[in-house]
C-alpha cells in the first residue's frame, strides 16, 4: 500500500468524521475539531487525533474527559458510518486522542516571554 494511498484514506476518515461530530445529538461534541488522522500501513488502525475550545467557565481537563468519553461512548457509530461510506474492504479499528499540540505550544510561548522579561528588567 502506497503512503499516498494511505494518506488518502487517514483524509477521508478525518472527513467523514467531522461530518458526523455535526450530526450526532451529544453535546460534548460542540466545539470539537478533528485535525488530524494517522492510518496504519495495514489499514488495520487509525488514530483520530481532535481538540476541543474551551466554554467559559469550564475547566479544560474536565472538558476534555467530556469530550474523550463521547468519544468513546460513540466509537461504534463512527466506525458504522466509516463502513459505509470509505467503500475499503477493512474499516479502521479507531481510536481517538486528544492533540495537544496547541497546549504544548502555549506553554512554550509562556516560558518565552517569562525568559524575555527576566532578560529585559
Amino acid at each position: 500500500m502506497s503512503q499516498r494511498r494511505i494518506f488518502q484514506i487517514g483524509e477521508r476518515i478525518r472527513e467523514v468524521i467531522a461530518e458526523q461530530l455535526h450530526r450526532v445529538a451529544d453535546p460534548r461534541f460542540d466545539l470539537v475539531t478533528i485535525t488530524s488522522v494517522m492510518v496504519s500501513p495495514d489499514l488495520r488502525n487509525a488514530k483520530v487525533y481532535w481538540v476541543v475550545s474551551l466554554i467559559s467557565g469550564v475547566d479544560r481537563e474536565v472538558r476534555v474527559k467530556e469530550v474523550q468519553e463521547a468519544f468513546e461512548s460513540a466509537a461504534g457509530l463512527f466506525k458504522k458510518t466509516l463502513a459505509k461510506q470509505l467503500g475499503i474492504r477493512f474499516v479502521p479499528e479507531v481510536r481517538f486522542y486528544y492533540d495537544d499540540t496547541l497546549d504544548t505550544v502555549e506553554h512554550v510561548e509562556r516560558l518565552m516571554a517569562k525568559v524575555r522579561s527576566t532578560e529585559n528588567p
